[in-house]
Order: C-alpha cells, then sequence, then structure tokens
C-alpha cells in the first residue's frame, strides 16, 4: 500500500476543540541545577495526529518528551491522557499507558538477534516460563507486515542497516501496543529514499489511529507530513499551530527568533537564501588558492566488511586543500567502512591511502591526529565523548599532551578553562557551567563541543561522518561555516553524509559511493538532486 504524504491531514481532530487530547501536558518545569530545561510549557496533542516539536538544541524538546515517557520527572505541572490525571514513575509507567520512545540513540543491543531485540522484556511465556517463540515469530511477522518490513528475524541486529535498525525501534513499540509513539530526530541518519520510507511508514501508522510526537529540527520534514507544529524556545513554549497556517519563514523565525548569530550572513541558512550571497558560496571561491594540492588520496582502496566481501572496493578519490567533498550514497554502501579506514579503526587490504603524499595506511588512529587529522563520527557516545566526564574534561579530551594546556605532565587550571571556555562561546554550546557533567546538556549542545574541540587550532585534514546529527539550524550552518573557514586556510574536508540537501548546500563537489567504490562525481557547477539520487541507487538520471 502507497502513502501519499500531504501537507496537513483533513479530519484530524484539533487539539483545541471540544474532544480531549490525547496527551494534555499543564505548566511543565524541569531544572537541572540552574539549567531551566522546561518552564511552564503547555502541551496539547490530538488524538491520530502527527504532532512536530521544534526548536533550538538545548530549548527543551527532548526533556519534554522524556517527562512524557516517564524518564524524568517534572518539578511543577501535571500530565493528562485522554483527560485523566496521571503521573509517571519510570517509562514502565509510560509503557503501560500505551506510550512508547525511540530515542536519537538506540537501544538495539547488537549481539542479539532482531527477534531477540523485538521482544526483549516483553517475552511470550508459558506456564513454565518457556519462550513460545513460535508464537512470538509470528507476531513478529504481523507487525513487520504492518510497516512492509521484511527482516531475518535470526540475524544479529548489528548487521542490519540504519533504516532497517529504525523500523526494528518502531516494532519494538508495536510489541508493547504503543498507541502514542515518540521519535526524537528519527530521521538524522537516513538516506533521502529512507527518509520517504519511515515517513510512510508514520502515515500508515497514523491511518491505524495511532498519534505521533516527532521531535525534528527539519523544517520541510514539519511542513509536509506534521498535522500541527509546536515550538520550543529556551525551555519555553513560544508557538502552537496547525501546519496549515504555517510556512518556512513563519517557522524559522519562530525557532530562532529574532537572534539569528550563528547563521550564514547575509544568506542566514537555507531558508534565508533570498538575500545575497552565502559565507559558503563566498569563501569557496577562494579554494582554488590551494587546489592544486592533494591533502588525502585514495588509490584502489579494499576495505573488508564485516559481512564478508568487501564493503570498501576499488575506491578512488582525492580531496584538494582548501574543499569540502561530500560523499553521498544510501545506507550501507560502504560508509562505514571507509570511516572507519580513514580513522585506522579498520584495517585496508588493499591499495593505498595518503596524507600529503605519505602513505598512512598503516599509521595508528593516534599517529593520524598527530599529523593532523581530525575525526567527527556519529556515535558521539561511543567514539567521541567520555560520558561521565564533565564539560570541561571533554572539552580537552585527546588534547591533554598539547603543551598549552600542561607542563611537565602538570595541567594548567586557567588554560584549561580559557581552552573550554573558548570552545563553548565559539560554538554558542549551552551548559549550566563548565564542571557540570556533560549529560546534563541536550543532545544538540554535546555534538556542538565535539565539533568545536575537532575544529580547534589548524587541522591538515578532516574527516566527518553525519556532523550535523541532532544539530539544529543555526548549529548546522555553524558548523559548516566554520569548516569553511578552516578550508579557507589549507584545511581539507571530506564529508561522509546521509542528508543529500546539506552536500548540495555546503560542499564544492560531491562523490557518490554505491556498493563500496566511488561511481560518480559531481562539481558544484553540476549539481543535481535528481542526478546525484540516481547515481546512489546505481542508476542514471535519463
Amino acid at each position: 500500500m502507497q502513502v501519499q504524504p500531504t501537507q496537513h491531514a483533513t479530519g484530524t481532530p484539533n487539539p483545541t476543540d471540544g474532544a480531549p487530547p490525547v496527551v494534555e501536558m499543564r505548566g511543565i518545569t524541569k531544572r537541572f541545577g540552574t539549567l531551566v530545561a522546561c518552564d511552564a510549557v503547555d502541551l496539547k496533542v490530538a488524538p491520530g495526529a502527527l504532532h512536530a516539536l521544534m526548536g533550538e538544541n538545548g530549548a527543551g524538546k527532548t526533556t519534554l518528551m522524556r517527562i512524557l515517557y516517564g524518564y524524568y520527572a517534572p518539578d511543577a505541572g501535571e500530565l493528562y491522557l485522554k483527560g485523566k490525571r496521571v503521573h509517571f514513575r519510570s517509562p514502565a509507567d509510560a509503557i503501560i499507558h500505551h506510550i512508547g520512545m525511540v530515542s536519537q540513540h538506540y537501544s538495539i543491543i547488537p549481539e542479539l538477534s532482531a527477534l531477540d531485540n523485538l521482544i526483549l522484556g516483553a517475552e511470550p511465556v508459558g506456564a513454565l516460563g518457556w519462550l513460545k517463540r513460535r508464537e512470538a515469530l509470528q507476531k513478529a511477522d504481523q507487525l513487520a507486515q504492518m510497516l512492509e518490513f521484511s527482516p531475518d528475524w535470526n540475524r544479529p541486529a548489528a548487521e542490519l542497516s540504519v533504516a532497517a535498525r529504525q523500523k526494528l525501534e518502531i516494532l519494538k513499540l508495536l510489541w508493547r501496543d504503543a498507541e502514542i509513539l515518540i521519535l526524537d530526530e528519527p530521521t538524522a541518519m537516513l538516506s533521502p529514499r529512507d527518509v520517504d520510507a519511515l515517513f510512510e511508514t508514520l502515515l500508515r501508522l497514523k491511518a491505524q489511529g495511532r498519534t505521533i510526537l516527532l521531535v525534528t529540527h527539519k523544517l520541510n520534514e514539519a511542513l509536509r507530513y506534521a498535522d500541527y507544529v509546536t515550538v520550543l524556545r529556551s525551555g519555553r513554549k513560544v508557538a502552537d499551530a496547525p501546519i496549515s497556517e504555517v510556512d518556512a519563514p513563519t517557522l524559522t523565525r519562530w525557532i530562532i527568533g529574532d537572534d539569528t548569530r550563528g547563521l550564514d550572513s547575509p544568506a542566514q541558512a537555507t531558508t534565508h537564501k533570498s538575500v545575497g550571497v552565502s559565507m559558503t558560496q563566498a569563501l569557496s571561491t577562494d579554494k582554488t588558492a590551494h587546489a592544486t594540492r592533494a591533502v588525502l588520496t585514495l588509490h584502489e582502496v579494499y576495505v573488508p566488511s564485516d559481512r564478508g566481501g568487501w564493503g570498501v572496493q576499488g575506491l578512488n578519490l582525492e580531496v584538494y586543500a582548501g574543499e569540502i567533498v561530500g560523499v553521498a550514497g544510501v545506507d550501507g554502501s560502504g560508509q562505514l567502512e571507509l570511516m572507519e579506514a580513514l580513522a585506522g579503526l579498520r584495517p585496508v587490504a588493499k591499495g593505498e591511502i595518503q596524507l600529503n603524499g605519505q602513505p598512512m595506511q598503516r599509521w595508528s588512529t593516534a599517529q593520524r591526529i598527530r599529523a593532523g587529522i581530525r575525526y567527527l563520527f556519529d556515535d558521539r557516545f561511543r567514539r567521541m565523548m567520555a560520558p561521565q566526564w564533565s564539560v570541561l574534561d571533554n572539552a580537552i579530551l585527546g588534547a591533554q599532551r598539547d603543551p598549552e594546556l600542561q607542563t611537565w605532565g602538570w595541567f594548567k587550571p586557567r588554560a584549561l578553562r580559557r581552552r573550554a571556555e573558548a570552545l563553548v562561546e565559539r560554538f554558542q554550546v549551552k551548559v549550566p557551567s563548565l564542571r557540570a557533567p556533560i549529560l546534563q546538556l541536550s543532545g544538540g549542545n554535546q555534538q556542538r563541543l565535539v565539533i568545536a574541540r575537532a575544529l580547534y587550532g589548524q587541522p591538515r585534514l578532516l574527516i566527518a561522518y553525519a556532523p550535523t546529527r541532532g544539530l539544529d539550524i543555526r548549529g548546522a550552518e555553524a558548523t559548516y561555516a566554520a569548516i569553511r573557514r578552516a578550508c579557507h586556510h589549507g584545511m581539507a574536508a571530506l564529508v561522509i553524509a546521509f542528508d543529500l540537501d546539506e552536500l548540495m548546500e555546503h560542499c564544492d563537489r560531491i562523490a557518490v559511493l554505491f556498493k563500496g567504490a566511488i561511481v560518480q562525481q559531481f562539481p558544484r557547477e553540476a549539481f543535481s538532486r535528481e542526478a546525484i539520487g540516481a547515481a546512489m541507487v546505481g542508476a542514471s538520471a535519463g
């Protein structure tokens, strides 16, 4: 069944009409130390609606949804479901009330099979405690059919694509009979094709009567698929409207207010391109001063895959000083294997990788970093942060040997603080204090700090994997503006991302990865969504 996306659903109840909303949050306040994450927020959600929740990083969106899911207890305020007041002590209470949540970071256990992940914590068992595996498989198939999903239930979850893992997360909610589904930035790691497939799934679930709360930074997703939108700014609700009454400029103004710092000037982000020339375009004209020198060269590179065979095969690519090269491809085309090979985390079986003409495929990750390479991974918790440490400790992570920060092995406290303050100020990271645990920051603010740290100083080469995942408009623009400034001074940047529109806006060249090889490259003047999209699936644009 094909579900056609519509701008807004006709006949969806208005949350302000006579029928009680399926979710109502009144005066919700939540504090973390001196930081007020949610400040007397009201929210009404109509039954059967797709309700978008938008705002900048640190606006309070995820905190509000975690309160609805029982993960946090509010310091003040009341929660009502279908007109009845409820109080959740944990997510278990929310699940009992048919609420489910898919967070930005999936809860799937890679070593377990797809089926074991699906039923974990809600296993069907007989009188003697034996697992009813056949019954579980039958129910799993029925639920998967609703989503037009046909997984191999015995396959380890680690072998599933990002899109398949996300569908598995949604199935986990349905397994527990969720009627209210909360999705936090669900498209951050999906290709354009997978984004369309996800929203077909969500519209299908909506047509079955389920209510969906969508936390997103992406204007086009809200405008195309949502019925209603609520906007938070600095912990407060600033707007609430049917999506049919909202356009992109209005939504952008609600989200960022009158403070446009961090947006490309004078263009000010993707929704403000009509005035002037963006920083991306202006600085890209200077890259020719460096363009004769290849900083990164990959020649006939082969990298093994965990699934057997080659994740990368016969890959050839050059990245020149001063340019941003994007790598586009459908998820599972070899992006992860390429990133890990470039970082020294996965062996190169054949071929050569060079930094400024010097072979580096046998270098350790530490050697590559000392040579001036910086990395940004999508999984900041596992590879870019120490979650239990403070903001200050994470700000200097990896720079402990920097002579500016220590003498004879002893840290200089003032220098550490100056470095952390500079990173926080440069990327407008919202922090309660430098000594606060980094887990108190929103996901977007954690990402801002990681990016600021990577771009500190004068790196030779940046290799980034989905660098704007979870970032708002301002944060994404600030990220690429900082990358562009570094490239203006001779750095080269290779950006592997799944948002084709993002790559087309910010890159000088796009290389298309298909089945582990670069099959086509597009200079900026030849960018076409249709042509690049066709190359991503191994076809021509016709």
